[in-house]
């Protein structure tokens, strides 16, 4: 099933830091965050490529101990296998000469075969490699709305069944599961499972019992990662894995979060620690208390689930934001929810620090142009060139209102251009 879900400069919430100015350049609206010093911009070298076969989407990636980048995916049908809500995917080489392949379609897994009985819909966000082992967490859209309070326990019974559109002859609730799941409001991680053999076995697979791991702002697991198998890790951030999520839709949030936990108990719930604050050197606070966690990023309405990519040789992280230009609410009118979906803005961002400050370098509305709508920007750490300004993002679109030309693994060529060294941040 092909789903259809799709700044005042947050410093001020961090103590220690002063307050940024907004973007000098003209954009089509205000944009919170200052300019980078060091890049310039971005522009394309080459045209979007679909990757025959491939018809799923989101796409996150990590790179795995063999030198491979595994991609996680959503939604649909891969080289004509089985259609799933989740799948795991190979890609050798780098773009244009890359090749995929299928290493697992999660079928007798059935995540949402056990979720506990509450009104959420699973799917799968957020993969990282750790030495040999593959991570993937599960993420729960929360279906609780106002809206559908007269049909809750037909949807909820239909839940149950694991396909929501089937055999619905009621045109009230067919309504309210599809706006349920455009809005896809975050409600947390069900799960972390975990493969040891490179993604065909898997364990720690949640049921009804299980408690949920992470809450609302930890919904949308984005993992940093560095070189293959997690290693190469800048100083200073080792023995840990970092972990973003935006909050509140997945395509239209408010804020984005950090959590970290020792790349040895990444199963382990107690061993998490969240971003409370951030001082004047940019140094990061951590807490075990999941409520205490800051912003490190804030554009109201328009966070979609964060990508993060490692240039070692700009020594910087890229910051991957993308929002449908109109946000999903909870009770949209008709002509609201009609313009849901239509065209989707792409933000791109440095840093230093993986938990920011961030400075603007490229922003594109619509993304994609006027004829497709694209989401989620990815861009694996080992398709940068040696010198760090060329590369490919890595790429999904066109699951409504479109055509379908893009709702595959897509991949497009850029070229940063930098600032002068004399502009460069120091």
């Amino acid at each position: 099933m092909i789903k259809p879900k799709r700044l005042f400069f947050i410093c001020c919430l961090l103590p220690g830091i002063a307050i940024a100015q907004p973007t000098k350049k003209q954009y089509h609206r205000q944009l919170p965050y200052p300019e980078s010093n060091l890049i310039d911009t971005l522009i394309w070298t080459g045209k979007p490529y679909l990757y025959p076969g491939t018809g799923s989407d989101m796409h996150w990636w990590t790179w795995g101990k063999d030198n491979n980048i595994y991609v996680l995916d959503d939604d649909g049908i891969n080289f004509g296998g089985p259609i799933n809500y989740a799948h795991v995917l190979k890609i050798t080489g780098v773009p244009s000469a890359h090749k995929v392949s299928t290493i697992t379609d999660f079928i007798g897994y059935d995540f949402r075969k056990n979720i506990p009985h509450t009104l959420v819909q699973r799917y799968v966000d957020g993969i990282i490699a750790v030495g040999n082992k593959l991570y993937v967490s599960l993420y729960d859209y929360d279906w609780n709305l106002p809206r559908n309070l007269p049909y809750f326990d037909t949807l909820h019974n239909r839940l149950k069944n694991y396909d929501v559109s089937a055999g619905v002859s009621d045109s009230v609730l067919l309504r309210n599961m599809w706006l349920s799941s455009s809005l896809s409001k975050n409600h947390g991680i069900g799960g972390i499972i975990v493969s040891e053999d490179g993604g065909n076995k898997w364990s720690n697979v949640p049921n009804e019992k299980t408690p949920r791991f992470l809450g609302p702002k930890f919904a949308g697991l984005s993992f940093i990662n560095f070189g293959p198998g997690y290693t190469e890790i800048p100083f200073g951030l080792s023995p840990y894995v970092y972990a973003c999520s935006n909050d509140g839709s997945w395509e239209t949030g408010d804020n984005l979060y950090m959590a970290r936990v020792h790349r040895d108990s990444i199963l382990f719930r107690n061993a998490w620690q969240f971003l409370s604050a951030v001082n004047a050197d940019d140094v990061a606070t951590w807490s075990t208390v999941e409520d205490s966690s800051t912003a490190i990023f804030t554009d109201k309405g328009h966070v979609g689930h964060p990508t993060f990519s490692y240039n070692k040789a700009l020594k910087c992280f890229i910051l991957g934001i993308y929002s449908d230009t109109i946000p999903h609410t909870e009770n949209p009118t008709d002509k609201e929810w009609s313009s849901w979906d239509r065209a989707s803005e792409l933000q791109l961002y440095e840093s230093k620090n993986p938990w920011g400050p961030w400075y603007l370098f490229y922003n594109e509305m619509p993304f994609g142009g006027t004829d497709h709508t694209c989401y989620l920007p990815q861009i694996p750490n080992k398709w940068w060139s040696k010198d760090g300004t060329k590369s490919t993002v890595m790429f999904s679109g066109d699951y409504v209102h479109r055509k379908g030309e893009y709702y595959g693994l897509m991949t497009q060529p850029f070229q940063l251009i930098l600032k002068t060294k004399k502009n460069k941040r120091q």
